[in-house]
């Protein structure tokens, strides 16, 4: 038996084996290329050679007398007839055959250069005009070129190399080819110090190693053999390997004692070469791969550890996890933000494991007699003596229940409230894995609030997420500190929400606070109760036909914190008339304006949403915006809201006008064609006739459509709902609307108007070079109409080039952001607020240079002085500071501000006079936002940045169809 001894492991070096450690190492010498003989007994000196460890459970190791649960495997190894190099080393060899002399052995430089080099690397010199780094490759430069020896005057031939693994010399008798054994032989002369040199380290790397004359057989344990159900043992592809290296070593043998003619026995050299090479890896290129019978490559060593599939990745990185589930989510905008609907047959499987209290004791019992089918119940119970009791089994629940006592753990059914982790992949960034609240509700899908898709980036058309249970209590409370929903409302990427209204929320808002809406008492009330509003209600604000109507912005009004001041532009505003700043809100007073996506809405940096998370705080942001959500829902719910065919029509007269102006624009097309043939086209610098006239035509067309659009958007009143929609940045966009009712416009493919098919022309359908739009993909049909023929094939163009597109870039995106986060993962913020990499190297004194947490930021500012200054000055009274007490306050501040931010200061309080106590208020809010926006020591602000560059170019890829073919919109 081995005895067992506890170590403490000081630290972990490679080096390379050289033959007397292989030797030592090894149990046994394997000679026999059979593995099992008759009996099913492993062959004595074979490839599962009972000295290499055991696989059948029960059966002892001969070498150290454990059984397979114990016993760790021991190495064999197999003595070569001739040496053989290591594929892993070949560039090596190549490059110590380069610059060595091949009779002394020698670095081929002066000994003066040699010294000098030398002097580099005892000095550790990393910054001098030659680093540490660079002596290899200085040395390797300079010796390959010298062709007579400086220390032993001989003359040095050329070195040709043929992947993978042939060395030929050019002698003057001509071609010379170098064997192993005459590459090894040369190696083993190079002296130690002039390894060192070159950065290796002579005890523990010495090259005559690079070229195996023993081979290590890896234990049993490392290439199990499985048992087919026909009862066929089946062998592992490394032992396959090691079998045919086995038996051509053992031909080779046999061929030099018998005397054979060196060309054959060159040939087995050679062969034995293959497969030593293909045993190491097996995707050199330059020899063909090793195949198993069935024409499958076989996975030697190097597959086993590369790739996504590989020791590291797949094995040491990924991770199988018990207590999780998955299935297909869908929507319910009846829960808050923070929950997740869970069906009751996941609530039965996962289970949360509850130690017995007295304060717990009666609910457990409960939980324990309802027993593992019906829910709420209980799974298992865990004595203190750590027996664990399935409930499945036993029929007396009863007597169980009441043997429960303290220290007692009961595993119970998930239950409301419980904090689990959600996710959906591809995780991009860190919104996409959040914790949430659970609600157990019947059916079998996930439940999640439509308001929560932006940041899993998920949508309800058969997209699955995945739910975790943390098991332990500290589990469950970093997730509720660290990763509730709430708490990643802002996006660290831009600095705004990407949790908040979208799609019918937009909508709904707008209707109910645009000019003109008007409650009842009774609405009113109903409404502000879902909503969750407990206070009195306001007086009503509109009196029509002598009846007193609330104004549907009081309703908006009621969720605001009272002390809440804001100015802004609504999308509607900006869209409709082009104005600006149209919302104003005083002291939680919705005032005029109206609410839509620039207010409410996911993703807008500086939103009502992102003011009230940043001044209040996000639970404050929660509420409101679970309140305001859920009285919107109602509220459009009962209202009602529909895009029908009838919202698409447009009138005879518009219908002629978007027809003259595509036929203007062909004529226009038709008369740059006609002045090209002339010669009289103006020419563009850079371009030549052809690329300007295409260039112009491309631009009519393009603008051909946008003005059709308009037209089309023009008849519309604002009534209609894809306006309201497009409008409010509910959903789509007048570039929609315009395709849906005006005209497709031009397609592209690559960004260029449709050439190819036939000889001069796209299809046969044209006459040969003809020149009308129509025969280069321009679509004047529009979605309503329907498309002609020609028409629909050329859009059909646009949209698999769209499709194709999106497989091919996301596949690169995602490469790129791994890359990425591999590059930055290591680095993060120190108590001392500088970012470091784990050497202690300073990459950044204060984090973006101003130590703000851009999740914390005003889109990246640590505080949004003008719009801090316009709420302040909504409403401030009293005289009007001069400029030398604005000064003053900001001067009595100043050590706490930096530069940038004084300066930026300074120049809106002066332009924007407030009273002296206004610009106190605004010193002080300042400094309280500076402070609550400082990013936290141990953020790990590397994957972050990774993370916020690499998701938005794989989302971007992700969204191209949307536009197929739409060539403003080629990305």
């Amino acid at each position: 038996m081995m005895e067992e001894s506890a170590k403490i492991l000081g630290g972990i070096k490679f080096s390379v084996w050289s033959p007397t450690e292989v030797r030592k190492f090894s149990v046994a010498e394997i000679t026999a290329p059979e593995t099992y003989d008759e009996d099913g007994m492993p062959v004595q000196g074979g490839l599962m050679d009972n000295r290499l460890g055991t696989l059948e459970p029960g059966q002892k190791c001969a070498t150290c007398g454990n059984t397979s649960a114990k016993c760790p495997g021991h190495f064999g190894h197999i003595e070569l007839a001739e040496p053989v190099l290591h594929i892993a080393f070949v560039d090596d060899i190549h490059k110590l055959l380069l610059i060595s002399c091949r009779s002394c052995n020698r670095i081929k430089l002066e000994p003066e250069e040699l010294a000098h080099y030398k002097s580099i690397r005892d000095a550790k010199a990393a910054y001098a005009v030659i680093t540490l780094e660079n002596i290899k490759d200085e040395i390797i430069e300079r010796s390959k070129k010298v062709k007579l020896c400086p220390h032993c005057g001989k003359d040095q031939y050329d070195l040709i190399f043929t992947k993978p693994t042939i060395f030929v010399e050019k002698t003057d008798a001509g071609e010379n080819r170098l064997l192993p054994i005459t590459i090894r032989e040369r190696l083993s002369h190079i002296p130690d110090d002039d390894l060192t040199l070159l950065g290796y380290d002579y005890k523990t790397a010495r090259p005559e190693w690079f070229v195996l004359q023993v081979l290590p057989v890896p234990p049993v344990t490392v290439r199990p053999s499985i048992i087919l159900e026909t009862g066929i043992r089946s062998e592992d592809d490394l032992t396959h390997k090691l079998v045919d290296i086995i038996r051509v070593n053992q031909r080779l043998k046999e061929s030099k004692e018998a005397g054979t003619p060196p060309l054959i026995v060159q040939d087995l050299v050679d062969l034995l070469q293959y497969h030593v090479t293909t045993y190491f890896d097996n995707e050199v290129s330059g020899i063909p791969q090793a195949h198993h019978r069935s024409g499958r490559p076989l996975k030697t060593l190097t597959q086993r550890l590369k790739g996504k599939e590989g020791r590291f990745r797949g094995s040491l990185s990924g991770k199988r996890v018990d207590f999780s589930s998955r299935t297909v989510i869908s929507p319910d905008p009846n829960l808050t933000i923070a929950d997740v609907g869970v069906p009751t047959d996941v609530a039965k499987k996962l289970t949360i494991p509850e130690t017995v209290s007295q304060w717990n004791l009666e609910r457990l019992k409960e939980l324990v007699m309802n027993g593992p089918n019906m829910y709420p119940g209980a799974n298992y119970i865990i004595r203190p003596d750590g027996v664990k009791i399935r409930l499945d089994y036993v029929t007396d629940r009863k007597a169980i229940a009441d043997s429960l006592a303290s220290a007692y753990i009961v595993e119970r059914h998930l239950a409301d409230g419980d904090i689990v982790i959600f996710n959906r992949q591809p995780s991009l960034h860190r919104m996409s894995i959040m914790a949430h609240s659970v609600r157990v509700l019947p059916y079998r899908t996930f439940r999640l609030h439509p308001a929560v898709c932006p940041p899993y980036n998920a949508d309800f058309d058969g997209d699955e997420m995945n739910l975790h249970v943390p098991q332990s209590e500290e589990a469950r409370a970093e997730a509720t500190l660290l990763m509730r929903v709430q708490d990643q409302l802002i996006s660290p990427r831009y600095g705004g929400p990407i949790i908040g209204g979208i799609r019918d929320f937009i909508t709904g808002a707008f209707m109910l606070t645009r000019d003109g809406t008007t409650l009842t008492k009774d609405e009113f009330a109903n409404l502000a109760m879902t909503g969750g509003y407990e206070g009195p209600l306001p007086e009503p604000a509109v009196t029509k036909d002598g009846q007193k109507l609330y104004a549907g912005r009081q309703l908006f009004s009621l969720f605001l914190p009272k002390d809440f001041n804001f100015i802004i532009t609504s999308k509607w505003n900006k869209a409709a008339k082009g104005e600006g700043k149209d919302v104003v809100i005083k002291n939680g007073e919705l005032m005029s304006g109206v609410i839509d996506k620039a207010s409410i809405g996911a993703e807008e940096p500086d939103s009502v949403l992102h003011r009230i998370a940043k001044d209040y705080g996000t639970d404050e942001a929660r509420k409101f915006l679970d309140s305001i959500l859920t009285t919107l829902k109602t509220y459009i719910t009962h209202r009602g809201f529909t895009y029908g065919y009838s919202d698409l029509w447009l009138s005879p007269e518009t219908r002629q006008e978007i027809s003259d102006i595509i036929q203007k624009t062909y004529e226009k097309v038709y008369e740059l064609i006609q002045q090209y043939n002339d010669g009289t086209l103006p020419l563009t610098r850079g371009l030549a006739a052809e690329e300007a006239l295409e260039l112009y035509v491309v631009n009519e067309l393009s603008r051909a459509r946008d003005r059709a659009g308009r037209t089309a958007d023009r008849a519309f009143p604002d009534e209609n709902s894809g306006v309201i929609m497009a409008s409010t940045g509910a959903r789509g966009s007048t570039l929609n609307i315009g395709q849906m009712t005006a005209a497709l416009g031009q397609q592209s493919i690559r960004g260029k108007r449709i050439q190819k098919g036939y000889h001069n022309r796209a299809l046969s359908h044209f006459k040969p070079k003809d020149a009308n739009p129509d025969a280069k993909g321009f679509v004047k049909s529009n979605y309503r109409d329907g498309l002609s023929p020609l028409e629909f094939f050329f859009h059909a163009m646009g949209g698999r080039e769209g499709l194709v597109d999106t497989a091919v870039r996301t596949q690169q995106s995602g490469y790129m952001q791994r890359r990425l986060i591999n590059a930055l993962e290591h680095l993060k913020i120190e108590y001392d607020q500088t970012v470091r990499d784990p050497h202690g190297n300073i990459v950044q004194y204060l984090y973006g240079e101003d130590g703000i947490d851009t999740a914390k930021s005003d889109h990246g500012e640590a505080v949004n002085i003008s719009r801090l200054i316009e709420a302040e000055s909504v409403v401030d009274e009293g005289r009007k500071a001069t400029e030398d007490v604005i000064k003053g306050i900001i001067g009595k501040y100043a050590e706490n501000l930096n530069p940038r931010m004084k300066t930026n200061l300074e120049k809106t309080l002066l332009e924007n006079r407030l009273s002296k106590e206004g610009v106190e208020k605004v010193m002080k809010k300042v400094l309280d936002l500076i402070d609550r926006a400082l990013a936290e020591p141990g953020e790990a602000v590397g994957v972050v940045t990774a993370q916020s560059i690499g998701e938005p170019g794989t989302q971007m890829t992700l969204r191209t169809f949307h536009f197929a073919g739409v060539k403003e919109r080629n990305v």
